[in-house]
């Protein structure tokens, strides 16, 4: 009697407003293969998908197994009347009841089953095994770093939890960091968080607690969307808001619940370990849906699977890597930056005069104004690496030591820098276009191939002294 006036007291609550961005994540799915878009006059941005088709999932307890994974048969009954759990189910007190198994196909709820699209589900051990189990992660690992946009929750039959946490890492699940705050009322969001509850959001990087989706109506098949992005300062700038784009960061999504919801007329009995309730008091979940885009950084707008282990982007403004994040080989003239919705902030390719393949961006060098970039101009700060055909310094420009080129010879000719003709031994390589040489203090001639005067006896040239007095002529 004391669960049917329960049941009655919920059937005459008003249903939940049916989730209003449900069908976001069909378009998500839809345009998994699609092309990307450009936004205002530079960044570009790869399409949305689901990222949970493609993660890994664990759960750190499964109801029907032990903590070593082995099977055990669990009872577990749900809190609202009608068909049993399944159609071996039965009445149990007047409660429907079932087992849990993992050793049994038909009665395992393994973790997976939350992101296989299928209306099956995962489910916890139930409270009658431990009040333990009331915190339990559920941990998602993404594989690589994507910007999340949205997580649509599921539950199957079990209401949604009572205060729980989003968390994301971006250190692939070393550290985990809040991302959004759930409890049922103003107190809990205070008391457990130190936040207050429904807080608008001022700041990109605003972590709030949020008491919408922790009522225990529905009993079974709710859901929680949860927006990282809308009605943040920065949803229609994206590209221009650094902040927004790093709170949207993860490599790992955690959903770390903390409490079942309850019942009012059963918090007593739950306390009490009341097998008959807290059979009835688990966690279930029937999907997960992440949607995420691959992080370009505003340099690609095709992200596709790369031999079905990472996403990788499909970059461009002269941008190299995984997710577009440094500048290709040969053109670091200017650092390497995230495109903008009103800048591609293309890299630019180093001026080596054709004699270097690569380059390196050097802050002082910009500073001091000593690059020369295609332009003609001295903006940028790119150093070419290993300049060849006998060519040296920063933008490959000068002859090596040794070496000079002709006058009327561009520097961009691949044979430009010829030896100088003076004796290597004596000199200080030669001046270039006109190839004379800079003999050394004890030498000259045309190429340094007699002493100076004062000096005797080549190709030592001493000093020539006075015999009396051991004195140097003057």
């Amino acid at each position: 009697a004391k669960v049917a006036a329960e049941q009655q007291e919920v059937s005459l609550l008003p249903p939940p407003p049916p989730p209003p961005l449900c069908f976001l994540f069909g378009a998500l799915r839809a345009n998994r293969s699609t092309k990307g878009h450009r936004r205002g006059g530079g960044s570009l941005h790869p399409p949305y998908f689901n990222l949970a088709e493609t993660t890994r999932i664990w759960a750190t307890a499964t109801c029907g197994q032990d903590k070593s994974g082995r099977p055990r048969l669990e009872l577990f009954c749900k809190l609202v009347g009608g068909p049993a759990a399944s159609p071996a189910g039965q009445t149990i007190q007047g409660q429907f009841c079932d087992y849990c198994n993992a050793a049994d196909p038909n009665k395992a709820h393994p973790i997976d089953y939350a992101i296989d699209g299928t209306e099956r589900w995962w489910q916890s051990p139930s409270l009658s095994l431990g009040l333990k189990y009331d915190e339990i992660n559920v941990t998602l690992d993404l594989g690589q770093l994507f910007h999340v946009a949205y997580v649509l929750i599921k539950f199957a039959n079990s209401p949604r939890p009572d205060l729980w946490v989003l968390e994301k890492s971006i250190d692939f699940g070393r550290t985990y960091t809040p991302w959004q705050y759930f409890a049922y009322s103003k107190a809990d969001c205070w008391e457990h968080f130190r936040k207050e509850a429904n807080s608008p959001l001022r700041k990109d990087n605003d972590v709030i607690c949020t008491t919408e989706y922790s009522r225990i109506v529905p009993l079974e098949n709710g859901e929680i969307v949860i927006s990282l992005v809308n009605g943040r300062p920065g949803a229609n700038t994206f590209s221009h808001s650094s902040i927004l784009r790093e709170f949207t960061k993860a490599t790992n999504i955690r959903l770390h619940f903390l409490r079942t919801n309850t019942l009012l007329g059963h918090l007593i009995s739950k306390a009490q370990r009341d097998p008959t309730v807290t059979r009835r008091y688990y966690y279930s979940l029937k999907d997960i849906s992440i949607g995420g885009q691959c992080v370009c950084h505003g340099h690609a707008d095709v992200c596709y699977n790369k031999n079905h282990e990472k996403y990788q982007c499909e970059c461009q403004h002269n941008t190299c890597g995984e997710t577009c994040d440094r500048c290709c080989p040969g053109y670091n003239q200017k650092s390497w930056q995230p495109a903008t919705a009103s800048s591609t902030n293309a890299c630019e390719p180093c001026n080596c005069h054709g004699h270097a393949l690569d380059c390196y961006y050097d802050h002082d060098v910009e500073r001091r104004k000593e690059s020369l970039n295609l332009h003609g101009q001295y903006q940028g700060g790119g150093v070419c690496i290993d300049c060849q055909h006998n060519t040296a310094g920063i933008n490959c420009e000068k002859c090596l030591k040794g070496y000079y080129r002709p006058y009327g010879v561009p520097i961009t000719a691949v044979h430009g820098c010829i030896p100088c003709w003076c004796s290597p031994e004596h000199s200080n390589g030669c001046e270039e276009g006109s190839g004379r040489c800079y003999c050394q203090l004890n030498y000259q001639g045309e190429t340094c191939d007699r002493c100076a005067d004062g000096y005797h006896n080549f190709p030592f040239c001493y000093r020539e002294y006075h015999s009396k007095s051991n004195e140097p002529f003057n």
